[in-house]
């Protein structure tokens, strides 16, 4: 049964609570208002399952009949009541599907806490597993699976005011209303391996979120790219800016490229301007910036680089025969996708094929092994093709009447 109304007695949520950790599968997901802040506001939390009665249906192999199920769903008003019980429901349970859930599970580990999710599934991940696209939206899916209308059409709406629309209500209970069928038509297409795999991913996904919302003022710093190539002196003024303006978001709860951009944080730690006015000309600093301008000079005056390593040499390119290697690794790597049906980037980036490549020319064959592409559930699919041809023992060799005009040859 779908419910319009907002839940926001404790009694009421503890029921939903209880009734999710009873079902075989619990969905979710994730209404919140992101602009102009550093933490968006969670205005909504949709769940959905199916009753404990209906489990052996759920179980039955026929996904069409799992698909006919009419959930139970409850749409939770996070904005006036205390959703704990309901994520640690969802944090327990052994099934819980989401669709693109990345941003979702960030903000629920911010704001509730939330530090696991061994059960979560990723429906958008299932869908680029089983061919269907990558980074497909729900209501394309669920319209191309499901023969469903869903639209966009509230997909901006302002979900922070109250109260809410009879259609922002509908498009939000729809948002889990499908995710259970969706579910058990995937897993039929992909079977328990490539299923095994996409669960594999979704914890990955999971622990880019958690590490994306445990970023602390003293570790904002790691966040900078090409950091380390930096003199000392110029990476410590980074550091204690980098540190300065995650204070400072949180404060002002302002994104950090509205508090100060990583061009112009750059280009402070470089240039350590002397005054106030300096950094008010620098161009394309951000107002608030602007107005802390004699902060940033106190902090840059805090810069130690005594506790920063030397810079040393600059790395070592990787030879031309690494790189002759990551490229035919790459092209590899689009075969095997091409073959399997699932988009490449889940195989592998080119960063992947060239740190696999160079790793093997400089080390050898055997250090490649607790790499992804051989590590994880890619290994018999990638790493055994990668290693096969560092090793000779596969070939890509053309082939006219295949699409993508090439083949792997094994043996």
């Amino acid at each position: 049964m779908l419910r319009m109304d907002l839940v926001t007695e404790a009694v009421e949520i503890a029921r939903v609570a209880e009734a999710l950790s009873r079902s075989p599968i619990a969905a979710f997901d994730l209404e919140f208002a992101s602009a102009d802040r550093l933490t968006p506001v969670l205005c909504l939390l949709q769940v959905s399952w199916i009753d404990e009665t209906r489990h052996p249906m759920f179980d039955a192999p026929d996904p069409k009949a799992v698909a006919e199920i009419v959930p139970e769903a409850r749409l939770i008003d996070p904005m006036n009541a205390e959703i704990g019980p309901i994520v640690a429901a969802l944090a327990a349970h052994p099934l819980v599907v989401a669709h693109a859930p990345r941003q979702d599970l960030a903000l629920l580990a911010m704001r509730c806490g939330l530090t696991a999710m061994p059960g979560l599934i990723d429906t958008q991940l299932m869908a680029a597993f089983a061919g269907l696209g990558d980074q497909i939206g729900l209501a394309t899916l669920a319209n191309d699976l499901l023969g469903t209308s869903l639209g966009k059409d509230q997909q901006w709406t302002a979900w922070e005011r109250r109260p809410l629309t009879a259609a922002q209500l509908a498009y939000a209970a729809a948002d889990v209303r499908y995710l259970h069928a969706l579910y058990a038509l995937l897993a039929a297409r992909l079977g328990p391996t490539r299923l095994g795999w996409v669960r594999a991913e979704s914890q990955q996904i999971l622990a880019d979120a958690l590490a994306a919302a445990a970023v602390t003022p003293e570790t904002a710093w790691q966040q900078l790219g090409g950091l380390r190539a930096l003199e000392p002196i110029v990476q410590a003024g980074a550091r204690v800016l980098a540190e300065w303006r995650q204070r400072t978001a949180i404060a002002l709860d302002r994104p950090l490229g509205q508090v100060l951009a990583d061009k112009n944080l750059f280009e402070l730690a470089r240039n350590r301007p002397r005054d106030a006015g300096s950094v008010r000309a620098l161009k394309g600093i951000a107002p608030i910036a602007k107005t802390h301008a004699d902060e940033i000079l106190a902090v840059l005056a805090t810069a130690n680089a005594d506790h920063i390593a030397p810079r040393g040499a600059p790395p070592r390119a990787a030879s031309a025969r690494a790189q002759r290697w990551s490229e035919m690794l790459l092209a590899i790597a689009h075969v095997i996708a091409d073959e399997a049906q699932i988009a490449p980037r889940l195989l592998s980036t080119r960063g992947d094929a060239e740190h696999f490549a160079r790793t093997a020319d400089e080390q050898g064959l055997d250090a490649t092994a607790a790499l992804p592409a051989r590590a994880t559930w890619r290994g018999e699919l990638l790493g055994s093709a990668w290693t096969g041809w560092l090793a000779g023992t596969v070939a890509i060799v053309g082939d006219p009447s295949s699409p993508g005009g090439v083949q792997l040859r094994r043996g």
